[in-house]
């Protein structure tokens, strides 16, 4: 019986220990074959550019979603214009909208939020500075679709949006019109041009205006130096040159007057 009893403590404690060491074999081995994980780093220009691509992508799959709603729009219009035989969707919906109110079937309307002048002046404005926070394309961009949908069909929203939009639009591209002749947008900030615009078209850009402002402006009179001007044989020959009239003298001076030679060595003499 005892015998039996250490036989059965010494199998468990082999069997413990086997265990342990088969733990301990197991947990290097994960510890070794575990790779190193090395952080990846990226320049400015490969987060942008990663930023862009992400924003591309994004843009893109909107624009497939809105082009498959605006496909599911005119299919339902073609088919109500069909319906109806009539030529458009305003035509068709006035059509229908009188069948159904003859059978006494009210069609509820949409109702959109109204807000006072004041405050859609100021959403306008708001909306605009996040389109232009998000950089020059944005602003053309937007600007073009508002155009497209045209002054009359715009909210007071739209409006004050498109007008903040396209005076930014206008802005830059003014600025890049003036570097593009060596001006800056602070040589214009003067009162005399301002002044001078007053009475010019104001289609003109504003790179046309400088021009005009600067061919009406008086040219600067350059006057020469004494010493580039006049010659020192204007007042004839003499008897002694300093340093800087014989300077001035020219190879023409010396053909017409071979003497001038003798006379400036003469001169050298005195020269300090």
């Amino acid at each position: 019986m005892e015998e039996n009893q250490n036989l059965v403590e010494e199998t468990t404690e082999n069997t413990e220990q086997q265990t342990v060491e088969e733990n301990v074999e197991t947990t290097e081995s994960v510890e070794e074959s575990t790779p190193e994980v090395k952080e990846e780093t990226f320049t400015k220009e490969q987060v942008d550019e990663i930023v862009a691509k992400k924003i591309a992508r994004t843009k893109a799959k909107m624009q497939k979603q809105y082009e498959a709603k605006e496909n599911k729009h005119r299919d339902f219009e073609n088919l109500v214009m069909a319906g109806t035989q009539t030529s458009s969707p305003e035509e068709a919906y006035n059509k229908l909208n009188s069948f159904y109110a003859e059978k006494g079937i009210n069609v509820p309307k949409t109702t959109t939020p109204t807000y006072s002048d004041y405050d859609a002046e100021i959403l306008g404005k708001n909306d605009a500075r996040e389109i232009i926070e998000a950089g020059y394309d944005e602003i053309v961009e937007e600007v073009e679709r508002l155009t497209e949908i045209g002054v009359e069909n715009m909210t007071n929203r739209d409006k004050s949006m498109f007008i903040a939009l396209a005076k930014e639009r206008q802005r830059i591209e003014d600025e890049k019109e003036l570097a593009s002749i060596g001006v800056s947008i602070d040589e214009i900030n003067n009162s005399e041009f301002n002044e001078f615009v007053k009475d010019l078209n104001p289609d003109l850009s504003l790179k046309r205006k400088w021009e005009l402002y600067s061919a009406s402006q008086p040219k600067k009179e350059i006057k020469q130096m004494g010493s580039m001007k006049n010659t020192p044989m204007e007042q004839g020959i003499k008897e002694f040159y300093t340093v800087e009239e014989a300077q001035r003298l020219t190879d023409e001076d010396y053909k017409k007057h071979p003497e001038l030679y003798e006379i400036i060595e003469k001169s050298m003499t005195k020269w300090k």
